[in-house]
C-alpha cells in the first residue's frame, strides 16, 4: 500500500524538488558567481534533475564518488601554475644629469623584456583532508560492499554451518502402517493466477491492476492403504472386491523444469514481484486441494480399479484360485463408491 501512496505524491515531490534546487542555482551561478548563462541554465538542470530523481543521490556510493570528483577537480584547478607576465613595455630608467653631461654617445636602448614568474598556490590543509576522508571513505563503502556481497560464501565455511546444514539435510522418516497400494497417476497442466486492483481516494483514483500467472505441470498420484477394512464376496464364478477408499498422495509433484511464470502490473502499481511471490507460495496449498477434488478423482477411477483387480488376481494366483472352474472374473467396488451395485458393475478384469 505505501508503494501505491508513493507513486501518487511523486507527481509533487518530484517538480518541487527539481524547482526548489534549479531555480536558486541557476540565480547563485549567474549572478553571485558571474557565470555566463549557458553555463549557469546547465549546472542549475543538472542539480535539479539530481534532486528530483527520487532515490538517495548523496548518501549512496554513486554520491560519494561525484563528490571525491568533484573535490579532486577542485584540488587540481587550484593548484595549477599560474603564470604572471611583466608589462611588455617598460620604460627606460632616468640618466642622472651629470651622465647626460659627461656622455658623448646615446646609450643603448633597453628592449623591453618579459620576466615569466611562476608560482604555485598552496591549498589550505583541510581542503586536503577532506580530498583524502572522501577517498578513505568511497573505499571503505566499496570494500563493505565487497564483503556483503561475499558473506555469504564464506559463511559456508565455518564449522558450525556446515553442521547445521547437514543436520537440516537429514530426512524425515515416517512409516505407513501396512503400506500404501499405488493405484494411478495423472500428469497435467495447471495454471493457478492471481489478480489485485487497487483503488485510491474514495475509489476516485485508480492505481490499476496486477496480474500474475504460473503454468506448471503436476503429476498427482493416488493410492489406498492395505491395512484398511478389505471384504471379498463370491458370486458364482465372479469375486467381488470392496476396497478402501481412493486417497490422494499429499503433496502433488511438481515439475520445476516447465514452470512458466507471467506478470502484469498497473500503471500505479509496483507490487507485481511481491504479488508473484505470494502466488508462489499458494502453489502447494491449491494443488493440494485440486487432487482431492472428486471430478479428479472421477477421472482416474477407472484405471484405479484395474489396477486392484490386478492385485487381487494376483494374490488369486499364489492361492491356486485363479481358474475356470474357480474365479474367472473380478470386479470392484470402492468404499467411496456407496451407491454402487456391484452386481450391475462391469468385470474389471476377465480369466482369457
Amino acid at each position: 500500500m505505501l508503494a501505491d501512496w508513493n507513486a501518487l505524491t511523486w507527481f509533487f515531490t518530484i517538480p518541487l524538488s527539481f524547482l526548489s534546487v534549479a531555480f536558486p542555482t541557476f540565480f547563485l551561478q549567474r549572478f553571485l558567481h558571474r557565470d555566463g548563462w549557458g553555463k549557469s541554465l546547465g549546472k542549475s538542470l543538472l542539480l535539479g534533475v539530481v534532486a528530483a530523481v527520487p532515490t538517495s543521490i548523496v548518501g549512496s556510493p554513486v554520491g560519494l564518488v561525484l563528490l571525491t570528483w568533484a573535490g579532486i577537480l577542485r584540488a587540481k584547478s587550484a593548484l595549477a601554475p599560474q603564470t604572471f607576465h611583466t608589462p611588455a613595455h617598460v620604460p627606460p630608467p632616468p640618466i642622472s644629469i651629470e651622465a647626460q653631461v659627461i656622455a658623448t654617445t646615446p646609450l643603448p636602448p633597453i628592449l623591453p623584456h618579459a620576466a615569466p614568474i611562476s608560482s604555485r598556490r598552496v591549498e589550505p590543509w583541510w581542503v586536503k583532508l577532506v580530498i583524502v576522508l572522501l577517498l578513505c571513505g568511497t573505499i571503505l563503502l566499496a570494500t563493505r560492499m565487497v564483503l556483503d556481497h561475499t558473506a555469504g560464501i564464506a559463511a559456508k565455511f565455518r564449522q558450525a554451518h556446515i553442521t547445521e546444514t547437514f543436520t537440516s539435510a537429514l530426512p524425515k522418516l515416517a512409516r505407513t502402517p501396512g503400506g500404501n497400494l499405488e493405484l494411478a497417476t495423472s500428469t497435467s497442466t495447471e495454471t493457478l493466477t492471481r489478480a489485485d486492483e487497487r483503488t485510491i481516494a474514495w475509489d476516485m483514483i485508480y492505481l490499476g491492476k496486477t496480474v500474475s500467472e504460473i503454468s506448471v505441470p503436476v503429476t498427482y498420484r493416488f493410492h489406498l492403504q492395505l491395512r484398511d477394512p478389505w471384504k471379498l464376496e463370491v458370486v458364482g464364478n465372479t469375486c467381488i472386491v470392496r476396497a478402501p477408499a481412493i486417497r490422494p498422495s499429499l503433496p502433488p509433484a511438481i515439475h520445476t523444469e516447465g514452470m512458466r511464470k507471467h506478470s502484469e502490473a498497473g500503471w500505479a502499481r509496483f507490487d507485481a514481484r511481491e504479488q508473484m511471490a505470494e502466488l508462489e507460495r499458494s502453489i502447494t496449498p491449491r494443488l493440494t486441494r485440486l487432487a482431492g477434488d472428486p471430478r479428479r478423482l472421477a477421472l482416474v477411477r477407472e484405471e484405479c480399479r484395474k489396477t486392484v483387480a490386478e492385485f487381487v488376481r494376483d494374490w488369486l494366483l499364489r492361492e491356486d484360485h485363479w481358474r475356470q472352474d474357480r474365479f474367472s472374473s473380478i470386479k470392484v467396488v470402492f468404499a467411496d463408491e456407496p451407491d454402487a451395485k456391484p452386481e450391475l458393475a462391469p468385470a474389471a478384469i476377465l480369466l482369457r
